[in-house]
């Protein structure tokens, strides 16, 4: 205080200097504020006109060895359950055996589910992985294509997945 009246800060503008105009640091952070949510909003809504959700990412068919399509059921609702039910191992497995199954891609017109086999009963190889393709058949799904990877165990080839045999 000096001589009885309070000091005013520096920093705070008087009202007649704001007449008619903003302060400029009130509006560059009104126009920051909404310019981050129109970019949050243009990031986080997928475009109209987008065919695919993709889920995962999709290594694509040539990354995996075609085979042949089991001789029946491969038709169902529920193209992750036709996946466990045509690949899956039924009953108990010895080790630390596990199955997973992901959708990696959806459209109206196909389903691709990644189906994943880890901790193998085998000497050489240590998991397999089927990349599988449904196609829409009436009210179900139809299994239509069907490839296969393999991941080997240390010292017995290549420890990644590929397409290459285990030794």
């Amino acid at each position: 205080m000096i001589h009885g009246r309070r000091r005013r800060p520096t920093a705070v503008l008087k009202p007649t200097a704001m007449r008619g105009q903003r302060p400029a640091l009130i509006r560059t952070a009104v126009l920051a504020c909404g310019l981050g949510a129109a970019l949050l909003a243009a990031c986080a809504t997928p475009p109209e006109d987008a065919q695919s959700e993709v889920l995962n990412a999709d290594p694509g068919r040539s990354a995996f060895t075609p085979v042949p399509l089991p001789a029946a059921g491969t038709t169902g609702a529920d193209p992750l359950a036709l996946a466990r039910n045509l690949y899956g191992i039924p009953g108990p497995v010895e080790g630390n055996y596990s199955e997973s199954v992901e959708l990696l891609s959806e459209t109206a017109d196909q389903q691709v589910v990644l189906f994943t086999q880890v901790g193998l009963p085998d000497d050489s190889v240590r998991g397999q992985r089927h990349r599988l393709e449904f196609l829409p058949q009436g009210a179900d799904w139809a299994l239509t294509w069907a490839g296969r990877q393999v991941q080997c165990w240390p010292g017995r080839g290549h420890e990644d997945w590929a397409t290459a045999p285990c030794r």
